[in-house]
């Protein structure tokens, strides 16, 4: 799959319609089939998600200017994407090692009395 990118809220001035802040996430999943032996297909979604907020600088006198009532999806991602520049590589990345992590942990999260057997 590839990263998914999502804009789930904007902050913006009600007056001017101008957009402050955009709380965004981004992630990606990969679905495995497994044959079990005497059992059936076992099938695992693995998945990757990373959100957060970004500080945008909007300057209603400026050309181009979108007001909140105007922006589409595409310009509140694309907007998301040009403010964390770098960083948007950076969190596709921490997706995909998030991914391959659940699908073969190096790290465990329980405690061995609680595992029985299955440790």
């Amino acid at each position: 799959m590839a990263v998914v990118w999502n804009v789930v809220a904007l902050d913006a001035n009600v007056e001017t319609g101008a957009i402050n802040t955009a709380h965004w996430e981004a992630s990606d999943y990969e679905v495995v089939e497994e044959e079990v032996i005497d059992a059936p297909t076992r099938i695992t979604t693995y998945r990757g998600r990373r959100y957060g907020s970004v500080t945008l600088e909007a300057n209603v006198d400026a050309e181009g200017f979108i007001a909140w009532a105007d922006v589409t999806k595409e310009n509140a991602i694309a907007w998301v994407k040009a403010a964390l520049g770098e960083e948007v590589a950076e969190t596709e990345a921490y997706i995909e090692r998030e991914i391959a992590e659940s699908k073969a942990p190096t790290v465990t999260h329980t405690n061995p009395w609680e595992m029985g057997d299955n440790f």
